[in-house]
C-alpha cells in the first residue's frame, strides 16, 4: 500500500500534468501558456521522483536514479516560474534572455550526468540496499539559483500588481501564490528533512500549486491574455500625464507628454533642475489649470490634481494635458461667425450691443470721449427696385469694405440691418469723428458698382453723436439716429453732426 506521502506526491503529479495538458494548447495564443506548461511538466517530474523514492527503496540503481531526476524537475519549475511572471508582467522575454535561462538546466544535466564519478552535485553513501544522501557544493548553488529565480518572479509580480489595473491584480495575487508556496514549502521542508528522517513534503506544497493553477485555467482564464497594467494604460492615453513631485519638478512622463511637450530629445526638462514650467511656457512658473499656450502655438487644456500621502502631505502633483489648438480654433471660428454680419463681414448688431455696452462703462470710468456715427446708404430700395438684389448686396459689400477700412484699433464697425451701419469709436471726439464719417462718405461717393447696365453710384447720408457724461448707449443710439435723418433731409450725402453730446 502506497503511503500518504506517496499518495500525494502521485496526485500532485497527475494534477500538474493534466493542467499541463490543459494549458499547452495556448501556446499559439498566449505568451502565458508555455511557460505555466514547461512549470506544470517540470513540477510533475520532481513530484513523480519524490513519489518513487519510496517505491523504489531496495533497488539501488532506481534509487540514485530517482535522486537525480527530482533536480532537473525543480529546475524546470524555478526557471517556467520566472519566465511566467516576467511576461505576466508586461515584459518581453529577448533570445538572449530565454539562452540564460537555459544555462541552468544544460549545466545542470552535464553536473548530474557527471556526479556519480565526481560527487560535485549529491554525496551518495550506499550500505546495503539503503542509499543514503548528502549534499554537495554543486547543489547548494544550484539550490540557491532557483531560489533567486523564484523570488526574482515573485518581486516581479508583485511590482506588477502595485502597478496593475484593479480589476486584473488578482490574477497576478493568485500567480504570485501558486509560486510562493512550493517555495515556502521546499525551504521548510529541504531544512527538516536535512535534520532528521522526515520523509521530503515538497510535492504536497506542488499539489496545492498545481491545483491552483488546474482551477485558474479551467474557470479563469488567466494564461489566455496579458493583464492590463497602469502603466500600460497611460502609454496609450492620447492625453499627456505628467507627475510632478512636491517642488513642481517631473517625476514622471507617459509617451503623449513627452511627444506634446517634451524636449526634441524626449525630456521634460532642459537640464535636470528644470521645473517643468520652464519646458511649457518659458517662465518656470507653470501653468494653472485652464488653458495653457506653449512657445510652439499650441494651445493646451491643464487639468492638475495634488496628489498628498497617508497623513495629508503633499505628495505631488497629477497634471494632464490635452492638445485643444484645434478645438480652440473651430471655437473662436463659432464665436466669430456668431458676431459677424454674413454678408459683409462686420460685426452684427448683438455684438454691437455688447461692444457699445463696454464702451460706454469704460467712458464713464475713464472720461474719455466716446462717439458714433450712424450710416445710410441713400435710396436703397431704389437700388434693389431697380438693379436686384445682387447688386444691392454688393452695394451693401462695398459700404462694409469701406467702413472697415476706416477703423482703428479697438474701434468697431458694425451692420446695423438693412443698409444701416455704425463705426462706434471710443477715445474720439465729436469734431474727428464728424472729419473720418466724411472721409468715408466721400470714398463710397467715388465707388462704382457693377450691375447689368450702368454701374452704380451711391451715396451716403450720417449722423454723428458723443456721448455725454452720463448719458447711455440708447441716448447715444438716438442722437446720431436723429442727425442721421437731419442729413437725409438736409439733402443726402453728407454728415450731420448731433446738436449737443447725447445726454
Amino acid at each position: 500500500m502506497p503511503t500518504l506521502v506517496e499518495a500525494v506526491s502521485l496526485l500532485a503529479a497527475v494534477v500538474a500534468t493534466a493542467t499541463g495538458i490543459l494549458v499547452v494548447r495556448r501556446r499559439r495564443t498566449s505568451p502565458l501558456a508555455l511557460p505555466l506548461a514547461v512549470m506544470m511538466f517540470g513540477a510533475s517530474l520532481w513530484a513523480t521522483a519524490r513519489a518513487l523514492l519510496h517505491v523504489a527503496q531496495g533497488s539501488v540503481p532506481a534509487t540514485v536514479a530517482l535522486h537525480y531526476l527530482v533536480f532537473p524537475g525543480a529546475a524546470a519549475v524555478a526557471g517556467a516560474t520566472f519566465w511566467y511572471l516576467a511576461v505576466l508582467s508586461g515584459r518581453r522575454l529577448s533570445r538572449r534572455a530565454g539562452l540564460l535561462l537555459l544555462v541552468h538546466p544544460v549545466l545542470l544535466v552535464v553536473a548530474l550526468v557527471l556526479d556519480p564519478v565526481h560527487e560535485w552535485f549529491l554525496r551518495l553513501h550506499v550500505d546495503g540496499t539503503t542509499v543514503t544522501v548528502g549534499a554537495a557544493p554543486v547543489f547548494w548553488v544550484h539550490t540557491a539559483y532557483c531560489y533567486a529565480l523564484v523570488v526574482a518572479a515573485i518581486v516581479l509580480g508583485l511590482g506588477a500588481m502595485v502597478r496593475a489595473v484593479p480589476g486584473h491584480r488578482r490574477v497576478f495575487a493568485v500567480a504570485v501564490l501558486a509560486a510562493t508556496i512550493p517555495t515556502v514549502g521546499n525551504v521548510v521542508t529541504t531544512l527538516v528533512a536535512a535534520r532528521s528522517e522526515n520523509p521530503h513534503l515538497t510535492p504536497a506544497f506542488l499539489l496545492v500549486s498545481a491545483a491552483i493553477w488546474w482551477w485558474v485555467e479551467r474557470f479563469g482564464g488567466h494564461s489566455a491574455v496579458v493583464p492590463v497594467t497602469t502603466r500600460q494604460v497611460l502609454d496609450v492615453l492620447d492625453d499627456a500625464v505628467v507627475v510632478l513631485d512636491p517642488r513642481g519638478r517631473v517625476l514622471d512622463a507617459n509617451p503623449a507628454a513627452r511627444a506634446l511637450v517634451g524636449a526634441p530629445d524626449g525630456s521634460l526638462d532642459a537640464h535636470p533642475d528644470a521645473p517643468w514650467g520652464a519646458v511649457l511656457d518659458g517662465d518656470g512658473a507653470g501653468p494653472d489649470e485652464g488653458t495653457l499656450t506653449t512657445a510652439t502655438g499650441a494651445v493646451l487644456d491643464v487639468r492638475v490634481t495634488p496628489l498628498t500621502d497617508a497623513v495629508g502631505r503633499a505628495a505631488g502633483t497629477v497634471v494632464v494635458l490635452r492638445d485643444v489648438t484645434e478645438l480652440e480654433r473651430l471655437r473662436a471660428e463659432l464665436v466669430d461667425q456668431a458676431t459677424r454680419d454674413g454678408l459683409t463681414g462686420l460685426h452684427n448688431r448683438r455684438a454691437l450691443g455688447q461692444r457699445l455696452a463696454e464702451a460706454v462703462d469704460d467712458a464713464g470710468r475713464t472720461g474719455r470721449p466716446l462717439s458714433m456715427v450712424l450710416v445710410d446708404v441713400d435710396h436703397f430700395k431704389a437700388v434693389n427696385d431697380s438693379h436686384g438684389h445682387a447688386v444691392g448686396d454688393a452695394v451693401l459689400a462695398a459700404v462694409g469694405r469701406e467702413l472697415a477700412a476706416a477703423t482703428r484699433d479697438g474701434e468697431t464697425a458694425a451692420r446695423l440691418g438693412g443698409e444701416e451701419f455704425v463705426l462706434l469709436l471710443p477715445g474720439v471726439t465729436a469734431t474727428e469723428a464728424t472729419r473720418r464719417a466724411d472721409d468715408v462718405r466721400a470714398r463710397c461717393a467715388g465707388l462704382r458698382v457693377p450691375s447689368g447696365r450702368a454701374p452704380v453710384r451711391l451715396t451716403l447720408s450720417a449722423g454723428v453723436a458723443t456721448l455725454a457724461p452720463g448719458g447711455t448707449a440708447d441716448d447715444m443710439l438716438r442722437a446720431a439716429d436723429d442727425a442721421m435723418y437731419a442729413a437725409k433731409d438736409a439733402g443726402r450725402d453728407q454728415v450731420v453732426g448731433a446738436a449737443e453730446p447725447a445726454s
